[in-house]
């Protein structure tokens, strides 16, 4: 397996969570991060706790990657504290629990804004910046989700099916690259994701011996440090109890 030590890494969503825990895990093996969050005291506290712990250097950038021009300053802030990207994680993400008889345009272009298009332009400015290093990986985070429709979170998973669509299309242009792609597709995870959820999906999840987002960061941490002969296109992970 290769080291990270010294590599530079963007993680978003980094606040909680999956987000939260892939960070600390980078954090730990000497990665340089750039830590992407819309809470902005909480994410410079993290940050700070991660330069103190682990004597690495982490950039905390409060953006809303919805839109355009923030994604934008994110990328200009890497280019101006470390002047390469070797990781891009895209985690930030968000679901709205709603039948789609009672939803509503601007709720549906909250969640695709941000799971699928704000995804795709981080890739985008990522990817330009790797193409002339010829290395880089992008992990994108889709879910179990992306592979059933569940009921009432119909815009959630439309989402998350393109972004593993999206991941397996990129994954073959940047071959010529040698930048690899990884979607990584958690199932229930013990996290503060979701909004509008149902009590009985709230004690569904209690009651389930649920993933903690650290494995989900383990997980990805394989993945990008196996060799660079390996390419690990596809990590789906779930609850052993979890059914689909």
């Amino acid at each position: 397996m290769q080291s990270i030590k010294g590599k530079v890494a963007i993680i978003t969503g980094a606040s909680r969570g999956i987000g939260l825990a892939t960070a600390t895990k980078f954090a730990r093996e000497g990665a340089s991060l750039l830590l992407v969050s819309r809470s902005e005291p909480l994410l410079k506290e993290i940050s700070e706790n991660l330069e103190t712990m682990y004597s690495i250097k982490a950039v905390a950038v409060p953006a809303d990657l919805t839109k355009p021009g923030e994604i934008e300053g994110v990328f200009n802030v890497v280019k101006e504290n470390f002047g390469r990207l070797d990781i891009l994680v895209n985690n930030a993400g968000r679901g709205i629990f709603n039948y789609i008889e009672n939803g509503s345009p601007e709720e549906w272009k909250e969640v695709i804004d941000l799971n699928l298009t704000g995804l795709i332009h981080c890739t985008h400015l990522a990817v330009k910046m790797m193409i002339p290093q010829r290395n880089g990986h992008i992990v994108n985070i889709s879910s179990v989700a992306g592979r059933i429709g569940i009921p009432g979170w119909s815009v959630y998973c439309a989402t998350k099916w393109a972004v593993i669509g999206f991941s397996e299309s990129i994954r073959k242009e940047l071959l010529k690259y040698n930048i690899r792609v990884t979607v990584v597709e958690p199932g229930v995870v013990r996290t503060e994701w979701g909004e509008n959820m149902p009590e009985e999906w709230k004690t569904q999840r209690a009651a389930m011996c649920a993933l903690k987002p650290e494995d989900i960061a383990e997980a990805i941490y394989y993945a990008v440090t196996c060799p660079d002969y390996v390419s690990v296109n596809e990590i789906l992970i779930r609850p052993s109890e979890q059914e689909r």
